[in-house]
């Protein structure tokens, strides 16, 4: 009762009443029904929710021209112990030698009402920190404090830029709903931008006008600002995030890019492209097409020094692919653009993946084989747009060659994948070919060249004296799985080991791993394990395939709009032996089952060998790397088939 008069009280005070969705977008104020919120009613089963998110860019005059400011401040309400992530925060900036973007002014908030007052924390600047996330890009990141169910948190920040080039996009959409959702663009006469809207036709709301009562003066020509307002309200959290590349490529966003400069002397430059000319300035860049041509010469020293075959480029480019992969050391860094010269590669013998695979490029020419640099953006970074030539879209390079009359692509950046595997991160629908073609230009798809398979051969003993179920495990995989493995196993050998463990289980002796460096083969894995067995009465119950078949379904939502990335064709493989023990006979076995369409291949089979023997094989083999929205529901079922059936048990029974 004291706490419902206390938000009575709160209520009043802010002049706000009780049943109305009335929620402030004033920093630093707040109100009851703020409080009062225990769910968002739109979705009772969002863990948070974005009450207000609100932009501005604008461009702010200096003795030496103009400054692009963008200021953000956005308030949260946390529901419960899960939402307290969206509580922490990241602010990235662009850093390019010593002309960096600047975070100018950061403050939060955050409030919780306790006995019948509200109580506020406020984020300590000493409690941050920043870190580089790649070489361009620094960002900083916070925890709100005193964060805890029921909490109101708050931030603002502003950020200070030089590069024109960098007007901050928008995004409407996030992991949690967006009650209010707004960017507003301050636009001057001298810098002209084109926007993309994604995701959606239409704004709740759109306004164009020019700013009165604030006329400026720059060169003798006088302005006013012309202002944009973009509005969304109500926007559902995006909450399927399986199988996709990135959620930028499927949220309701504003994307801007800088189309033309008008100069204040007279003249126009114009910034927006076409494919043709975009690939022209890349040749003509430093950093890319120059710092190609300059690797031709130490390409040639050492394609010279290899004992290469004749007449032999595919087996001569194996040799270059190891060579590589051996010789350099990637720093971790995505990028379309090289930082440091040849000269310096060598020396260190790392490099970011632009100066590792444009060298490739470089000795793939030495040797005569056409071949050409091909701009990407990897998953993560979000799909290009094929109808905006917007050099932004980009950030990774990879190399292209002409082997046997077909073209394959290549990368030198990841010692674990086989040749002609370039990483999966890079495996994202369309790359632009770099090559000089006046007026031609060539967007080629980016997708695995081959399956990857995973078989697991599982020996099960039950043993009815010690209560539980001696397990033999061999893995076999080939492929991107076979790469994941190894990279996982020589980043940290004790995560993969845990991952091939299963439930409640004893390892019994070391896993054995075999063909770790020796990528020709496939990768193994070997463990034996002891496992309680689970009992009913005098039964004892098996789980043919143990822990090792998924028990969720990925695949949440109603229906989708959008494909199912599967990123590569993915075929698993169970073949269980179980060994009745003494005194036991089977009493229940799973029926068996077969699907084979176009999309998916499942099948189980149980067959018992003799009395004391059963052999149960399972099977799932997707045949499509990626599968359109339209095979979302049937996806959804296959999945449900799988844990369903690949999840029933073998019922032994005392004789």
């Amino acid at each position: 009762m004291k706490k419902n008069l206390w938000l009575l009280i709160l209520c009043l005070w802010a002049g706000i009443p009780l049943m109305a969705q009335n929620f402030t977008h004033e920093f630093g104020k707040y109100t009851g029904e703020e409080f009062q919120m225990s769910q968002y009613d739109k979705d009772p089963s969002a863990e948070a929710v974005v009450i207000y998110d609100i932009g501005t860019s604008y461009f702010q005059q200096t003795t030496e021209g103009y400054t692009l400011m963008f200021e953000r401040k956005t308030k949260i309400k946390i529901f419960n112990k899960a939402g307290q992530k969206y509580a922490q925060f990241r602010i990235p900036y662009y850093m390019k030698e010593r002309d960096n973007e600047r975070i100018v002014e950061l403050e939060g908030n955050t409030y919780n009402f306790e006995n019948g007052s509200v109580r506020t924390s406020t984020l300590n600047e000493k409690n941050t920190f920043t870190e580089k996330e790649s070489e361009n890009w620094m960002v900083k990141k916070f925890a709100m404090p005193d964060v805890k169910d029921g909490s109101i948190v708050e931030i603002r920040y502003k950020i200070s830029s030089p590069y024109f080039f960098n007007f901050r996009s928008w995004d409407f959409q996030g992991k949690i709903p967006e009650i209010y959702s707004e960017y507003v663009t301050k636009m001057i006469p001298f810098y002209e931008y084109t926007y993309i809207l994604q995701g959606i036709n239409k704004l709740d709301s759109y306004k164009n006008y020019q700013e009165v009562g604030n006329t400026q003066e720059f060169r003798t020509i006088t302005y006013n600002n012309m202002i944009y307002e973009f509005v969304m309200k109500d926007v559902p959290a995006f909450k399927d995030e399986s199988f996709i590349t990135s959620l930028n490529d499927y949220i309701i966003k504003l994307d801007f890019q800088l189309s033309a400069v008008h100069s204040p002397w007279g003249g126009d430059q114009k910034i927006m492209t076409t494919w043709p000319n975009l690939i022209d300035d890349l040749l003509k860049e430093e950093s890319f097409g120059k710092y190609l041509k300059s690797a031709q010469k130490k390409a040639k020293e050492i394609t010279d020094t290899m004992k290469l075959a004749k007449n032999a480029n595919l087996e001569n480019v194996m040799h270059l692919d190891k060579f590589l992969k051996s010789y350099f050391s990637w720093n971790g860094h995505q990028s379309k653009f090289t930082i440091q010269g040849i000269k310096d590669l060598f020396k260190t013998k790392v490099g970011n993946s632009a100066e590792i695979n444009l060298f490739y490029i470089a000795m793939l020419s030495s040797l005569g084989i056409e071949s050409y640099p091909v701009i990407i953006s990897t998953r993560d970074h979000g799909k290009i747009n094929r109808n905006y030539p917007f050099q932004h879209f980009f950030n990774y390079v990879v190399a292209e060659a002409k082997i046997d009359d077909k073209f394959i692509l290549l990368d030198a950046t990841e010692p674990m994948n086989k040749f002609n595997e370039i990483p999966t991160y890079c495996l994202n629908d369309k790359g632009l070919v770099i090559k000089k073609e006046d007026e031609k230009y060539e967007l080629i798809d980016i997708r695995a060249s081959v399956g990857s398979t995973i078989t697991y051969n599982i020996e099960l003993q039950p043993e009815s004296k010690s209560d539980s179920t001696l397990i033999n495990l061999h893995a076999i995989s080939t492929g991107y799985d076979a790469a994941n493995f190894r990279k996982r196993y020589h980043a940290n050998p004790r995560e993969l080991k845990e991952e091939l463990l299963l439930k409640n289980q004893s390892l019994r002796d070391s896993i054995k791993v075999v063909n770790l460096n020796d990528l020709d083969k496939p990768f193994e894995a070997e463990a034996k394990y002891a496992s309680p067995n689970e009992r009913v009465d005098d039964k004892i119950l098996i789980s043919p395939f143990c822990d090792l078949i998924m028990t969720e379904n990925p695949l949440k939502q109603t229906f989708r709009n959008y494909p199912v990335d599967m990123v590569y064709r993915k075929e698993k493989k169970y073949v269980s032996i179980l060994h009745v023990p003494d005194g036991y006979k089977v009493a229940t076995l799973p029926s068996n089952l077969n699907t084979n369409n176009d999309d998916v291949r499942i099948q189980y089979i149980t067959e018992v060998v003799d009395n004391k023997t059963i052999r149960v094989t399972g099977t799932t083999e997707y045949k499509k790397s990626i599968y359109g929205a339209s095979s979302y529901i049937d996806l959804k079922g296959y999945f449900n088939k799988i844990i369903d059936k690949f999840n029933e048990k073998i019922v032994l029974v005392k004789q």
